[in-house]
C-alpha cells in the first residue's frame, strides 16, 4: 500500500467503468515524445536474500529528469486502468504530472479524491508564509533569534 496520485481524464479515479480512460497506445505515444521518460515494461523487486525478479508492467517507465541525485531512486509512472500513477510523488514529481496531465485533457487527483494542480503549490507557498509568519510573533519582542 502507499499514498498514490492518479492521473486521469474521468470524473472519479475509483470509476474503472467511465469510457474517457487513458489507453495504453496514447500513454506509449507519450512515453515516445518525452525525452525524459524511459520506457521499461516493468521493474526489479529486490528482496535481500532472495532472487531478484523483474514485475513485468506494460507502460511502466522511469522519469530521468528528475533531479534525484541517487540512480536508483528514479520516480515512475505505472500505467493501469485507464490512468497514469506514481506512489508518494514529491513535488517535483507531480509538477510532471500536472504537465503530462495537460497533454491528456486530464487532471492529477489523489487517492482521496483531491486533485492537485498550480493552485496546489500557491496554497502551500501560502501556507508556508503563514507558518514563518505565526513563528516570528510567537518570539517575545526582545529575542532576536
Amino acid at each position: 500500500m502507499g499514498y498514490d496520485l492518479h492521473i486521469v481524464r474521468r470524473n472519479d479515479w475509483e470509476n474503472y467503468e467511465e469510457k474517457s480512460n487513458i489507453s495504453l497506445e496514447e500513454w506509449l505515444a507519450y512515453v515516445q515524445s518525452d525525452a525524459e521518460l524511459e520506457l521499461t515494461n516493468g521493474y526489479q523487486i529486490k528482496i535481500p536474500g532472495v532472487e531478484n525478479s523483474f514485475q513485468n508492467v506494460p507502460g511502466f517507465c522511469n522519469w530521468t529528469g528528475h533531479t534525484t541525485k541517487v540512480a536508483d531512486d528514479k520516480p515512475w509512472f505505472d500505467y493501469g486502468y485507464g490512468m497514469i500513477s506514481s506512489k508518494y510523488p514529491d513535488d517535483e514529481t507531480i509538477k510532471k504530472m500536472i504537465a503530462i496531465a495537460d497533454k491528456f485533457n486530464g487532471k492529477v487527483q489523489g487517492d482521496d479524491g483531491e486533485f492537485y494542480d498550480e493552485n496546489y503549490f500557491l496554497k502551500k507557498t501560502d501556507e508556508f508564509k503563514a507558518d514563518k509568519i505565526n513563528q516570528v510573533a510567537k518570539k517575545p519582542w526582545w529575542k532576536f533569534w
